[in-house]
């Protein structure tokens, strides 16, 4: 990894260095991470939306079988690079705000959203369908079940990272009330235990078992492995998912979470919590997150009643060739989530 020669060695014990190490303040008092459209940015993107559905249609899929050359980004495409270089190699999130949402038919937003995406990595699927674009929204679903998921609710969820080195969520439409994105840097999580409970580190380099919520084919194990802070080629890489990991422990199949695990996650979680900047997405807005150096979550919310109101964000995972060294979790999510019936497709609409 090239970027190493940037930075110090990350060494277990000791804490670590590094440009994706921020804290709530740094993100208040300098606002480079935000990455405003301006009107000529807008009109490329919407002609690039309009000369792709002149050549192919308003199919969404027929994205699926585009490459990068095929999306002319215009003059956001330097803006594109700056983000991409934050990702790798700075603070590990961006947030891309102004893009006119309530003005553009839903295929030109996903065609906007999906160039972009195409142009910092290679998506993936999120779920067994085969749904290339997810959608976080509520449908109903218990939190608390074995196989639910916490993005299908509406309720507060854990600290977490993706599935993918990076993560793109683009505001659909916000919730009546509540569902603020919160994030939080990972390297200054992993600093901070450093300081308050040095004695936990040894379990949390250790491996935990992670629940794949039932999205298995049948001769695949219900749950893989993992630790939660990873020393890899000199860097600091971090996975954390308190859900995936309490619910893979508590598979038959699997070892019964030990009082230092428990603790452990417990603990990660209060420095999250502590340590973490809160912001509101609105219509339009793409936070990019680097899944390895950045934890997020998010408030529970009210919903409107009408379906076509309800909240909803679009999710992209991307696979981003050498943004950092993989830790064992990224190693097991490298394709996305494909099962033997997995194909993939881009619905537009939850459901």
């Amino acid at each position: 990894m090239s970027s190493g020669a940037l930075r110090p060695v990350a060494v277990r014990g000791e804490c670590v260095v590094d440009p994706a190490g921020w804290s709530a303040g740094d993100l208040s008092e300098n606002d480079d991470w935000i990455v405003r459209l301006d009107d000529r940015d807008i009109d490329g993107l919407h002609e690039m939306a309009a000369s792709f559905r002149y050549r192919y249609g308003d199919d969404a899929n027929s994205l699926l079988e585009r490459d990068r050359s095929d999306f002319d980004l215009g003059s956001f495409h330097d803006k594109l690079g700056e983000i991409a270089h934050a990702l790798k190699d700075g603070t590990g999130l961006a947030l891309v705000r102004g893009l006119p949402i309530h003005r553009l038919e839903l295929i030109d937003t996903a065609i906007i959203y999906w160039a972009i995406g195409l142009h910092l990595g290679m998506p993936a699927s999120n779920n067994p369908d085969g749904d290339m674009i997810g959608h976080v929204t509520d449908l109903g679903k218990d939190r608390h079940h074995p196989k639910h998921r916490g993005y299908q609710t509406r309720a507060t969820m854990d600290y977490h990272n993706d599935q993918a080195n990076v993560v793109g969520l683009l505001c659909v439409r916000t919730a009546k009330h509540g569902g603020e994105s919160k994030v939080v840097s990972s390297i200054s999580v992993y600093n901070e235990l450093i300081r308050r409970r040095p004695d936990l580190l040894g379990t949390l380099c250790g491996d935990f078992c992670w629940s794949m919520m039932g999205e298995v084919d049948e001769d695949e194990s219900p749950y893989y492995t993992s630790p939660v802070f990873n020393f890899l080629e000199g860097f600091l890489c971090t996975s954390f998912g308190p859900d995936h990991m309490r619910k893979g422990h508590d598979l038959p199949e699997a070892p019964d979470m030990t009082p230092g695990q428990s603790e452990s996650i417990r603990v990660v979680e209060e420095i999250c919590e502590d340590l973490h900047y809160s912001m509101e997405l609105e219509a339009g807005d793409i936070q990019f997150l680097n899944n390895m150096v950045a934890l997020h979550t998010r408030n529970g919310f009210e919903d409107w009643p009408e379906p076509q109101r309800k909240r909803l964000l679009w999710r992209l995972w991307l696979t981003v060739p050498g943004i950092r060294p993989l830790t064992p979790f990224m190693e097991h999510w490298r394709t996305g989530l494909l099962l033997k019936r997995t194909e993939p497709r881009i619905n537009l609409r939850p459901g």
